[in-house]
């Protein structure tokens, strides 16, 4: 079991937001719908740490793969002013079936971590579109605290950011419960905020129409029953889950509540 690391957390996040404000100043960036638990985070006053940055988009790999490049120049720049001369680099660079995977990594000279953020962009089918908002960034209550620490210096961080509205993320999480190979407590997590900070009420039609959403065929796993009415073997092992991987991604004191 990982434990929470707050200090490289906050370095991460703040890579995060820089990466993200970067991105929505290129040109078609509107094409990149931002989904999953950062955008919970970061959107709708998510509370858990989430590694990745994750997009749907209608746009061909090769497309994303320049918008990317074009992002890591002005990046480059922001990390420095942040964490100290070092150089960003894309790495893992992987696709398959419309999706692009890869990681963006500063490394400081003379520190011993670098600063790591997972970007993934998965692949629409023809036609579809999730229902999303347009976000101001520095508007977002999180980015504003972080500005005004002095954290996040940012000047006029005006990005707009294209995100999920909480019922196409819920809808998501399902499908990701349904179809991950090995359950994740996070998932569970961000369900529970969702429907209880959030108070999003699960829409059966939203979900449904997510397994055919994606240019990625979808693969049940395990069926609504697992969930719903779970054996006792089945019951422990989401309680596994969530313990073994919920400590990496909130704080001790909010883990124990």
């Amino acid at each position: 079991m990982k434990n929470y690391r707050e200090t490289y957390i906050r370095r991460a996040e703040i890579a995060q937001l820089i990466l993200l404000q970067q991105l929505y100043q290129q040109k078609d960036s509107r094409h990149f719908i931002f989904q999953g638990g950062t955008a919970l985070r970061w959107c709708y006053g998510g509370s858990r740490f989430s590694e990745d940055l994750d997009f749907v988009t209608p746009l061909e790999s090769g497309a994303v793969e320049a918008l990317l490049q074009a992002a890591m120049k002005g990046a480059q720049n922001l990390m420095i002013a942040h964490f100290g001369a070092g150089a960003l680099t894309l790495r893992d660079k992987s696709s398959r079936a419309g999706a692009l995977k890869c990681f963006a990594d500063f490394r400081p000279e003379g520190a011993r971590e670098k600063i790591s953020v997972k970007l993934e962009f998965e692949g629409l089918a023809p036609g579809k579109m999730p229902d999303c908002r347009n976000i101001v960034l520095s508007s977002l209550g999180s980015v504003a605290y972080l500005a005004a620490s002095g954290e996040f210096r940012v000047p006029r961080a005006n990005s707009v950011i294209v995100a999920e509205t909480p019922e196409e993320i819920l809808s998501d999480k399902v499908r990701a419960l349904l179809e991950r190979r090995y359950l994740k407590g996070r998932d569970f997590f961000d369900l529970w905020h969702l429907c209880t900070v959030c108070k999003t009420p699960p829409d059966i039609n939203i979900i449904q129409r997510k397994w055919t959403f994606y240019r990625a065929d979808f693969v049940a796993r395990r069926s609504f029953s697992f969930f719903i009415k779970p054996s006792k073997e089945e019951k422990a092992m989401m309680l596994d889950a969530i313990e073994q991987d919920l400590s990496r991604f909130l704080p001790p004191d909010v883990l124990d509540v």
